[in-house]
């Protein structure tokens, strides 16, 4: 049986090293542009400045490229994406187009399968089913139909309560937009592009996206510290050193904007404050968990859900059963049961997990497990988050945020995506439709 996860589908919300970009043996002082974030916003903003030949540099904070589509091959032997892990809305996102032309193996997760069971751990009945489809499709259209009016309130104020209800609210919020709903605005809902077709990508989306950064002037480990847009051009005070220039592109995570890790000259506009506060980031963790190669009767790309009592939406961690053919089953714990479970510690996040899966797979389970871990998105501090979710009744905010000021601080990034906000690919069309703005204020 199948169920399609939400009007997006599940975000992974959230870069690889394998590329090889060229780095910077000493930062250009005076550049056209500086680009802030090596992510996927940042590297599609290069390739639109590299193409009409203006000079730039993107400094990047952390030790890769990538951002939040990162590829983890390491601690358990196999391509993980611990950020980002599907290229949704394939027709017209440019990561399918770059998978099929550098030999990727791009895996159809369109009309994947759900494995389903109910509260005690037993296969759902057919009863079962019935009441889940029926729960997906009540509280869809409820969404939809606030929504489609134009009104921007809370998901949880229109949505009824009904069997299963739980599960479907913890797919929908928690685990999509990384938020309970009763934080997601219906309007954004609404306006979000469809997910279909969907792909996972073999060897890792995050290696994909890092692709990107071949032959690009990059700077790594290069935190910015300030910015000073107050004269002619901006100029840029990073770890390594000061960069002038004619324009800036802020491509950093709404997190990173919260926590002031970046002082601004003069200060923000208001408007841009109320924006970045107005999109807080909510948190999707990924734990993969590895096996010996036993498939613990679930299958292959399957969608992996149980029944949760109506009074726990939001909890939970439901599954990505052995992707791509790989020998782990993928967790999601989102929201505010994310921030709190993380808090206790990885070995807390993976205890858990793993007792989870034990209630419907069984003990053997423990027995054929290997290893695991959960992504850090919640402290990284390149991040602080896994992607920003629009509070309701504040649907502007990402235009406001996406806004430039003065022709010369322009800002990027999954935040100010529109209808594809916190995918990679929105991260990307931010990126580039900015630098083609730069293009253009440059002359």
């Amino acid at each position: 049986m199948t169920v399609k996860i939400g009007r997006r589908a599940v975000l992974a919300g959230l870069t690889a090293i394998g590329a090889s970009p060229l780095m910077a043996q000493s930062i250009p002082t005076n550049p056209d542009v500086v680009v802030i974030g090596a992510g996927s916003a940042g590297l599609a903003a290069g390739r639109v400045l590299q193409q009409a030949g203006v000079s730039f540099v993107i400094v990047e904070s952390s030790d890769r490229v990538g951002g939040r589509a990162y590829t983890e091959t390491g601690r358990l032997g196999q391509p993980i994406d611990v950020g980002c892990s599907w290229v949704n809305g394939a027709n017209n996102n440019p990561y399918a187009k770059l998978g099929y032309e550098k030999g990727f193996t791009m895996v159809d997760h369109s009309n994947a399968d759900s494995d389903l069971f109910d509260m005690d751990g037993n296969p759902a009945t057919g009863s079962d089913w019935v009441a889940y489809d029926k729960a997906w499709g009540a509280i869809l259209e409820a969404m939809a139909d606030a929504g489609r009016s134009g009104k921007d309130v809370s998901a949880a104020s229109v949505i009824p309560d009904v069997p299963w209800g739980a599960s479907v609210r913890s797919w929908m919020g928690a685990m999509d937009y990384g938020v309970t709903l009763d934080q997601v605005s219906t309007k954004s809902y609404w306006n979000s592009a469809d997910s279909q077709p969907s792909y996972f990508v073999k060897e890792g989306l995050g290696t994909l996206v890092a692709t990107l950064a071949e032959g690009m002037p990059i700077s790594l480990n290069t935190p910015v510290t300030a910015i000073d847009y107050s004269r002619d051009g901006v100029t840029v005070e990073t770890a390594s050193g000061t960069i002038r220039a004619k324009a800036c592109l802020v491509t950093v995570s709404v997190g990173v904007l919260a926590a002031e890790k970046i002082k601004f000259t003069p200060a923000l506009p208001v408007e841009k404050q109320e924006a970045i506060n107005d999109i807080p980031m909510g948190l999707l963790m990924k734990v993969p968990l590895m096996f010996d190669g036993a498939r613990l009767d679930l299958g292959e790309n399957n969608w992996v859900t149980y029944q949760l009592p109506e009074n726990k939406a939001g909890e939970g961690c439901f599954f990505v059963s052995w992707p791509c053919g790989w020998d782990y089953m993928m967790g999601f714990i989102g929201g505010q049961f994310a921030w709190d479970l993380y808090g206790e510690g990885q070995d807390a996040v993976v205890d858990y997990a793993m007792d989870e899966l034990v209630k419907f797979a069984g003990s053997d389970a423990k027995k054929r497990f290997k290893g695991g871990y959960a992504s850090d998105w919640a402290d990284n501090p390149n991040v602080l988050g896994a992607y920003g979710a629009v509070r309701p009744g504040k649907y502007g905010a990402r235009a406001k945020l996406g806004a430039p000021i003065n022709e010369k601080l322009f800002f990027g990034g999954e935040a100010t995506g529109g209808a594809i906000s916190a995918l990679v690919h929105g991260a990307y069309m931010s990126g580039r439709f900015n630098a083609q703005q730069i293009v253009v204020a440059l002359g």
